[in-house]
């Protein structure tokens, strides 16, 4: 019981530093116009971070294991690279209520993918608190346009398809190779991004400011995963996506906050519906504190 409630906090922490993500793309120059940049730099970032985190770590064995994945390890990768690219495109290519909504399903699409896959339950539990969580979402959206290209509706969903699977794929492998799945996500993202680039012909120009910004992004997605498969030992993939969205809630605090140089000021909707999705998160961990409480004082 200890380790599945520090597997909650652990990756609670995860969706904390991920949230920061979105003030740091806020803060770049147009950052619309430098999507694959921001991609290739981002990725590799990530592979750097957890490569030295995994080389310090297995030492001597970290060549010998990264040679040796299996096609769990890579698929995993994959799946991680597409929602790192489905997302983008979906928030640049939609509105940000139509992103939000298809990440509201990631718990539902892991549960289902984890039940198909590697035959996890989904527990009562879980399930109220996963809708419990798509309700605050929609409330967050209510008063959203739902409009936009349907190229970004699409790409929101196989990004939310994509970290879903990534995340089974997480609960699939033992505690060490799971972190090798991190590093193949970074470097597919940042060589297919690479290939598009020089295929598309595009400039690679990048302002300065987003270069840092992008290694700073990059950083923060890196020390969210390792938490985040850290976490992954004891939690169940719906509930590992379900904390995730801790991710949305913090975003939209941390742009509240002036000295981040965003101001965006919530509406009524998006704090209740911020509070909800706080609620889903208290539902899915309640009786774990309650159990630890209870026999504490027997």
């Amino acid at each position: 019981m200890k380790d599945h409630t520090s597997s909650v906090i652990i990756v609670v922490l995860a969706g904390l530093i991920w949230s920061f993500g979105a003030v740091v793309v806020k803060n770049m120059t147009d950052p619309q116009s430098y999507q694959l940049p921001y991609l290739i730099i981002r990725g590799f970032t990530v592979a750097v971070i957890v490569g030295s985190y995994l080389f310090l770590k297995d030492k001597k064995h970290f060549i010998t294991n990264l040679l040796n994945i299996d096609k769990t390890t890579i698929f995993g990768g994959f799946l991680l690279t597409i929602t790192f690219i489905g997302f983008i495109y979906s928030i640049t290519n939609t509105t940000a209520a139509v992103t939000l909504l298809m990440l509201a399903l990631m718990p539902f699409f892991a549960s289902l993918i984890a039940y198909i896959c590697i035959n996890e339950k989904i527990t009562k539990k879980n399930l109220i608190a996963m809708i419990v969580a798509f309700f605050g979402i929609i409330i967050m959206v209510l008063q959203s346009q739902l409009s936009g290209s349907t190229f970004g509706l699409i790409t929101g969903f196989i990004s939310s398809l994509g970290f879903a699977g990534f995340t089974v794929a997480l609960r699939s492998k033992s505690n060490n190779e799971k972190f090798y799945i991190l590093i193949i996500g970074g470097l597919l993202c940042s060589l297919i991004c690479s290939v598009i680039l020089i295929v598309l012909k595009f400039s690679i120009e990048i302002p300065v400011n987003n270069i840092l910004l992008s290694i700073t992004h990059g950083l923060l997605v890196a020390c969210g995963l390792i938490l985040y498969s850290i976490g992954s030992k004891k939690l169940l993939s719906g509930e590992l996506s379900l904390l995730s969205l801790l991710e949305v809630v913090g975003g939209i605090f941390w742009a509240w906050l002036p000295f981040m140089n965003v101001n965006e000021t919530p509406d009524l909707y998006t704090m209740l519906g911020g509070l909800i999705i706080c609620i889903s998160i208290i539902i899915n961990s309640a009786n774990i504190e309650i159990r630890l409480f209870q026999k504490k004082f027997k």
